[in-house]
């Protein structure tokens, strides 16, 4: 059986780092054999958010969606994307705008371990 790992970011990609560490730890733990799992609540939300095109941050949404590629599950708040602007069509490839009672439930019910990242 497969190791499960679930990251809850509860960081914006332009506001702190906490994405980028989430990225991260997805990979090491891919390249590890894990299976990984990533919600998305508050501003951690626009992590997914498509067209992302910043100029001296790294650029968040590509580097989801390469460990999308990889295996990397990923869920947001769909109540949070609404509040912040972000609807249905709009999110990266590959991941969902979704439901934190329903989603982070299934992912934390299938998960050895998780880590929270939040500022």
């Amino acid at each position: 059986m497969t190791r499960k790992l679930t990251i809850l970011l509860m960081s914006g990609p332009m506001k702190s780092m906490e994405p980028n560490t989430a990225i991260k730890l997805a990979s090491a733990a891919l390249n590890k054999g894990y299976g990984v799992n990533l919600f998305c609540y508050g501003e951690g939300v626009l992590a997914i958010k498509e067209g992302q095109a910043p100029k001296r941050f790294p650029n968040v949404g590509s580097k989801l969606e390469e460990l999308m590629k990889k295996g990397l599950k990923i869920a947001v708040c769909e109540t949070c994307s609404g509040a912040r602007g972000l609807h249905q069509g709009e999110e990266i490839k590959g991941s969902k705008i979704g439901s934190l009672t329903k989603d982070l439930v299934e992912f934390l019910d299938e998960s050895d371990r998780m880590i929270t990242l939040a500022r």
